[in-house]
């Protein structure tokens, strides 16, 4: 598929989803159940699918993709709390940079791109780099939550934690877990049940595009905008850098990497902000428009620099 097509096929859902927000078609409450439905149920069965019938040669890149959400996590941390002071004078709004900018949505809009660019074997790659996104979000999230406050998050933050890690990181694991296992020891499955498994994983790419563009908002208040164009820019132009400097540190530890992998975590360090950004707004002082106005415009900007990179990755690949 040419890039255009590509750049179509994805956008295509994402505008969709925007048109049917603006027609009121979907209010706030049901996009949220449409979103849960997604994350919960079809996402698990095309995780499944996908490891399922993954070549097990594959399984050997699990490694380098963990340790790369990781370090580009940990990195991009770093990084926007040190630059926090370029974005506002202004603590309240410095911390919203940095809660809307440190982590990229990796494994929603992530798997929906990687699987139009790469198919099957980079989709398989993102399964594998956020399949610990949760307890590695958590945990740095958290870490810095608690540098800018200064303060304990409390037990109120900790039980709001553990169940943000258990509803949403138990499927995806289990689900992964199961498929790797029944694959590298050659369970057969019924034919009805790889049917119905697929019918259901058929629907999670355009479903998580079609979301992605019900939470689109594009309303931004003037004193917002120096915060919401740094974190934006952060996201999806200067997050190449993190995910370079990523990628050569995993590809010296680990010298099976291959071509794909390294394709991918360049893409993955360049994903615009994700929907998860606010949960942690709410455990320091911060504008929660502010990061949601992060999260909107860097995945409205994305839609043009997310072609631009793969563009660029496939241009210069011969380098990797």
């Amino acid at each position: 598929m040419k890039l255009l097509e590509l750049v179509l096929a994805i956008n295509f859902p994402i505008f969709l989803g925007w048109i049917f927000k603006q027609l009121k078609l979907f209010p706030d409450n049901e996009s949220n159940v449409l979103k849960k439905f997604v994350i919960k149920v079809t996402v698990p069965f095309l995780i499944f699918r996908n490891l399922y019938n993954a070549d097990t040669k594959e399984f050997g890149q699990l490694l380098p993709m963990v340790m790369s959400l990781c370090l580009i996590l940990v990195l991009s941390a770093t990084l926007v709390v040190s630059l926090r002071g370029f974005s506002s004078s202004d603590k309240k709004v410095s911390n919203s940079f940095c809660v809307g900018s440190f982590v990229g949505n990796y494994s929603y809009l992530g798997w929906g791109v990687l699987s139009y660019f790469y198919g099957e074997s980079g989709f398989t790659r993102g399964v594998f780099f956020s399949m610990f996104f949760w307890p590695a979000v958590l945990s740095t999230g958290f870490t810095m939550a608690w540098y800018l406050s200064r303060a304990s998050s409390g037990k109120s933050s900790k039980d709001k934690m553990m169940h943000a890690l258990i509803s949403n990181a138990v499927p995806p694991v289990v689900s992964a877990a199961l498929a790797m296992s029944l694959n590298f020891y050659g369970v057969k499955l019924p034919a009805w049940l790889t049917q119905s498994i697929g019918s259901i994983a058929n629907i999670t790419i355009p479903a998580i595009l079609f979301t992605v563009g019900l939470s689109l908002s594009v309303m931004l208040k003037k004193e917002t905008v120096r915060p919401v164009i740094s974190g934006t820019l952060f996201r999806t132009i200067f997050g190449i850098t993190v995910g370079i400097v990523v990628m050569l540190t995993v590809s010296f530890c680990f010298k099976s990497v291959d071509i794909t992998t390294k394709k991918v975590i360049l893409m993955e360090s360049v994903m615009p902000s994700a929907a998860t950004s606010p949960f942690f707004a709410d455990f320091l002082d911060s504008d929660k428009e502010v990061v949601s106005g992060i999260v909107t415009f860097s995945t409205i900007f994305s839609l043009v620099t997310l072609p631009f990179w793969y563009f660029m990755i496939e241009k210069w690949s011969y380098m990797l």
